[in-house]
């Protein structure tokens, strides 16, 4: 146990320097076996153990305690054209951002497991240019969600296990854009605000919990239900303004947000029919309850005649991921994996839809292979997603709209376990 533990902390040092990189918004990119298969069979395939992060019961299947260390490299690109006020402008996006995570798990029994993780569920970023038409409205925009997860699974009969996972949360956003030199008020109209930069970021701790369930049928037919709770988060920070034609706007201010994170459900499958597997994952998100809109408060005397108030609305609407795949045991060392799968966005329309965020429904294709020799298992993958064209808005003096074509990501995965 202690050596299992070590191994844990240095994990956990690794991720200190890097998991502030994270990209989109609800992740699940902390299991390269995963990535494979497009995430289908969450936490009940059996053959790493992110299923501390995915459905704590499936620990269960993981037949020797061990280590797991997983790095991704997530590509976001797509051509933003500007429309109305800003037509014929143009904008390419295109970055890498890593993605780690490590899991260590320790088998008390046969019938009792723990397990350790720190990993990221949620994340985002999207960045511009700084001289980019749209800066008014954004240009960094980072939030950055990394969970450090405590689970437990007990086998309560032969064909159904429990898990659950207590975990201390961690946030950390960042936000710039221009300062315009007019700022629209409600009920002023256009007032003179001198120009600038504005640079705040924010940072917090909260407590949340997760949930799972996993039924065997037989040895090769199980079903597995996990429940991820709602958190809400509190952050505080430094609002930080430059370059402003009034002296008395420029400084460093505090700054407040409350960006709550959703709950959600998932329900796994996973059967083997000779030398092939097959999972699939139907994934609920509850957003409705818990991203209607983003508030941020400062002392920024910028935002005075707000009453030092920015309320950002996104009215999300709750949506579903489904994915599938297939995994082909082509010998005892060498598996081959297959996925594709369907993300609803919450932001079904214009409305819901910023340039900060500019989401839409994607779909997913995915490959993967394990090789595993001794105690050692190499895990490769590789998905690409493809989004639609979106249209989003953001608000600045001159208002701020933009197509969203070409939207696609790529995402490279390789990961190292060792079984004691």
């Amino acid at each position: 146990m202690k050596k299992v533990m070590k191994i844990a902390l240095l994990l956990g040092a690794t991720l200190g320097v890097c998991s502030a990189q994270a990209g989109s918004y609800q992740l699940n990119d902390y299991s390269v076996t995963g990535l494979g298969r497009s995430y289908a069979g969450q936490g009940i395939v059996g053959d790493d153990y992110s299923a501390i992060a995915f459905n704590p019961a499936g620990m269960m299947l993981m037949e020797r305690s061990g280590v797991q260390q997983v790095f991704n490299m997530i590509n976001l690109r797509a051509d933003v054209d500007g429309l109305g006020a800003n037509a014929g402008k143009h904008k390419k996006m295109d970055f890498w951002q890593p993605v780690p995570a490590g899991f260590a798990q320790y088998n008390v029994n046969d019938r009792f497991k723990l397990g350790v993780g720190i990993y990221a569920p949620f994340g985002l970023k999207t960045q511009y240019d700084s001289g980019w038409y749209g800066s008014d409205a954004a240009i960094l925009s980072k939030l950055d969600i990394v969970d450090f997860n405590l689970s437990a699974a007990y086998k309560v009969t032969d064909h159904l296990s429990l898990g659950v996972s207590a975990i201390l949360r961690y946030i950390y956003g960042r936000m710039t854009q221009s300062v315009p030199s007019m700022l629209p008020v409600p009920g002023v109209g256009l007032r003179p605000i001198g120009g600038g930069d504005i640079n705040f970021n924010v940072h917090g701790w909260t407590q949340t919990a997760a949930f799972g369930a996993m039924y065997e049928v037989n040895k090769n037919t199980r079903f597995g239900l996990s429940y991820r709770l709602r958190s809400a988060q509190r952050a505080k920070g430094h609002f930080k303004v430059g370059g402003n034609a009034n002296p008395a706007l420029n400084g460093n201010y505090t700054v407040r947000a409350n960006p709550d994170l959703p709950e959600s459900i998932a329900l796994s499958a996973y059967h083997r029919y000779k030398d092939v597997g097959f999972s699939g994952t139907a994934r609920f998100t509850h957003w409705t309850s818990s991203f209607p809109n983003f508030t941020v408060r400062s002392d920024w005397p910028g935002l005075a005649p707000s009453g030092g108030e920015e309320k950002k609305y996104y009215h999300y609407k709750n949506s579903w991921t489904l994915t599938g795949g297939v995994d082909y045991y082509y010998c005892k060392n060498l598996t081959f994996r297959f996925g594709g799968g369907w993300d609803e966005s919450p932001a079904h329309d214009a409305s819901r839809r910023t340039i900060r965020i500019p989401d839409n429904d994607r779909w997913w294709m995915s490959v993967g292979a394990s090789y595993m020799k001794n105690n050692w298992q190499i895990d490769v993958g590789y998905a690409h997603m493809i989004a639609k064209t979106a249209r989003a808005e953001g608000d600045a003096a001159v208002n701020v709209t933009a197509k969203y074509k070409n939207m696609q990501s790529h995402i490279l995965g390789v990961q190292v376990q060792y079984k004691f």
